[in-house]
């Protein structure tokens, strides 16, 4: 959707990094000044749109590296890179890099000021004075409360996802209001999940279903309901549906937080969500990007366009995106594989001499944990596959059959190959399709300069996934053109996982309709339908097993699109898989045997690898906030 309303939003968006306390007038006057015309009450709302944070951006946000399937390498420093605060056990009540809650000082070279609050605040200001004005139509009227409603409860979600139970707004706070009308206590967990699944429903009675090409980025009631069912879906899973690690977290008067025992029946109400969700969308047009694949080179295909394209009429996957962020053209920039150098020139201690950071800088990457996930050609995981389950992850990396490629990027999901850049493989980008050379002093790989955070991959893979042919890099000019497109805040795959995942853990196996949307995800890519696959693993899986399965076919399909963050946590699995350092291939090594072998990542060592479970699930709520607010709570393990 290329767009006026993305075209104006651009311009606040650039006020991601300074405070926000300027952008939304706090006088009364200029405040109903605001809503003489129906241009300026739409410049009013445009601005509240503006409290979303922007996640596509390791500086703005840990959503997309903290979750373990991104990486940046290890040279940079906490100041650059904040999500490290996260994965290390850094953040603190007094010093946080990630301020969602307050919009206070946030540490950081790039400090983020996200005051969710205050975007709430104005949301409710928007539905009040939006009446008075004169010019607008009583439908647009309906349709822009609808959407002021969707952002007051998408920026609930958001401090639910970052903080847990929070403090409900639930009505318009007058700008001259004392201070002790804004003390109030975090309500339960639960409480939290009604407020916000209602206001959704809130919102979806008064939006359209779809948007106009022109208005890429507002609510449609189709998201207000997909946004519902994640609500939905999260509260259901183990993290926070009697989870006895939170059993002792209560608010002041001893009220408990968060739910002490497991109901089954929040499954139910998720599976009810998606189902409704799923058929909004669909009956309004919706659909997987390029449908069912022919053949697995097809699936590739369409994986990889989901993600690169521009033209917003062919895309009707995203339920709701987001484009023209701050950090956009930056994350592309780090992230594609091919750099301009010739890997030519050393000095005495290996280090390249004649490396620049210019063009294309490559340490945005994958890591093998994420590349593990996706499944092998024949559908399966990697842990089920016939041909692959008895092998230990050092044979799998290797290359076994002396082709100069890993075992370990053959015969695998098409998906991996739309995702994955590896040595030896096809990549795309700056107008050309390469084959990666990715090993120690290659044209791609590591140069030897561990000062430099652009040294090469860190992992030894490098990222396709949102890399387009047509973002390039003129060396004669040293000039960048960098393709834009949204990025996918939900997609519509998501529903149809989440409807398998649901149904699962509600009736202890796959119904034909679970079984159904999840194929529709897995033809897309060009595999196998879920039962025809298993049958090469002896039938369908079933148990623990079953559910392994279908949090791997998640982590495949919505790999770095900053959902591992938040699903391990749901998941109860984050402090398994980011309670460690990772492992990667050897970039040290310059032959192909030495290269396919595994490494502990190189990471600074100042700075071990911490999760502190169940205290690192969320971020501490600012100390300011707790004095200032006798009332709140902090959140476990950071008192």
């Amino acid at each position: 959707m290329k767009n006026k309303f993305i075209i104006f939003a651009a311009s606040v968006l650039s006020l991601a990094s300074c405070s926000f306390l300027d952008v939304v007038p706090e006088n009364t006057a200029i405040l109903e000044d605001s809503f003489k015309s129906s241009q300026q009450a739409q410049q009013f709302l445009y601005r509240v749109y503006n409290y979303i944070p922007n996640i596509s951006s390791f500086r703005w946000a840990p959503d997309m590296c903290a979750g373990g399937d991104l990486i940046t390498g290890p040279a940079g420093n906490l100041e650059w890179f904040g999500y490290r605060s996260v994965l290390c056990g850094n953040e603190t009540p007094d010093g946080t890099y990630f301020s969602f809650w307050d919009g206070g000082n946030a540490l950081g070279r790039q400090p983020v000021y996200w005051d969710l609050y205050k975007g709430i605040k104005y949301a409710y200001m928007f539905i009040s004075h939006v009446d008075s004005v004169p010019d607008m139509p009583e439908s647009e009227k309906t349709r822009t409360k609808g959407e002021a409603y969707f952002l007051i409860a998408y920026l609930h979600w958001t401090l639910m996802q970052y903080y847990g139970p929070v403090v409900i707004i639930d009505h318009e706070i007058p700008v001259d209001a004392e201070a002790d009308e804004m003390m109030m206590p975090r309500s339960s967990w639960d409480d939290c999940v009604d407020f916000v699944t209602t206001t959704f429903d809130t919102a979806a009675s008064m939006l359209n279903p779809t948007v106009a090409n022109n208005e890429l980025g507002r609510a449609s009631s189709v998201a207000a309901k997909a946004y519902k069912a994640r609500v939905l879906m999260y509260a259901a899973s183990p993290m926070t549906n009697g989870n006895e690690a939170y059993s002792s977290f209560v608010s002041k008067d001893g009220t408990p937080l968060m739910p002490r025992e497991y109901d089954k029946e929040k499954w139910k109400k998720a599976l009810d969500a998606i189902q409704e969700a799923i058929n909004l969308a669909e009956g309004n047009g919706y659909a997987l990007y390029g449908g069912t694949a022919a053949d697995a080179d097809a699936g590739t295909k369409n994986y990889y366009n989901c993600f690169v394209e521009t033209d917003w009429a062919a895309q009707k996957e995203y339920l709701f995106s987001i484009g023209a962020q701050p950090g956009e053209g930056v994350n592309i920039q780090r992230i594609a594989g091919v750099r301009v150098w010739d890997g030519s020139e050393y000095n005495a201690d290996g280090a390249a001499i004649n490396y620049t950071g210019n063009g294309f800088r490559q340490y945005l990457v994958p890591t093998l944990q994420i590349a593990e996930t996706f499944l092998t050609d024949k559908g399966l995981p990697l842990w089920a596959d016939p041909d692959t389950k008895d092998k230990s992850l050092a044979e799998l990396v290797a290359d076994g059959d002396g082709n100069g490629i890993s075992d370990f990027c053959q015969n695998r999901d098409p998906r991996f190959y739309a995702t994955i850049g590896y040595d030896g493989g096809e990549y795309t980008s700056n107008s050309d399709t390469y084959t990666l050379e990715l090993r120690y002093h290659q044209k791609h790989g590591y140069t030897g300069d561990e000062q430099t955070e652009y040294n090469g991959s860190c992992t030894g893979y490098v990222l396709q996934k949102f890399i387009s042919v047509n973002s390039t890099y003129n060396e004669s000019t040293n000039t960048m053109g960098l393709a834009k497109y949204p990025f996918p805040y939900l997609r519509l795959a998501e529903l149809y996982l989440d409807y398998a995942e649901a149904d699962f853990e509600y009736d202890g196996d796959l119904s034909s309709t679970g079984i159904g949307y999840l194929d529709k995800v897995r033809e897309r890519a060009g595999l196998p339908g879920f039962e025809e696959s298993w049958t090469e693993a002896g039938g369908k899986p079933s148990g623990e097993n079953m559910r392994k399965a279908l949090r791997y076919e998640n982590m495949a399909e919505l790999a770095c699109e900053c959902r591992l963050y938040h699903n391990l946590r749901r998941w109860n699995l984050a402090q398994e898989w980011l309670g460690h350092t990772p492992e990667g291939l050897n970039i040290d090594g310059a032959t192909v045997e030495d290269f396919n072998t595994l490494a502990t990542l190189k990471e600074q060592s100042k700075f071990p690898r911490v999760f502190d479970y169940p205290k690192t699930n969320w971020l501490p709520i600012p100390r300011a906030e707790i004095e200032n607010n006798n009332l709140l709570v902090q959140n476990p393990g950071y008192n």
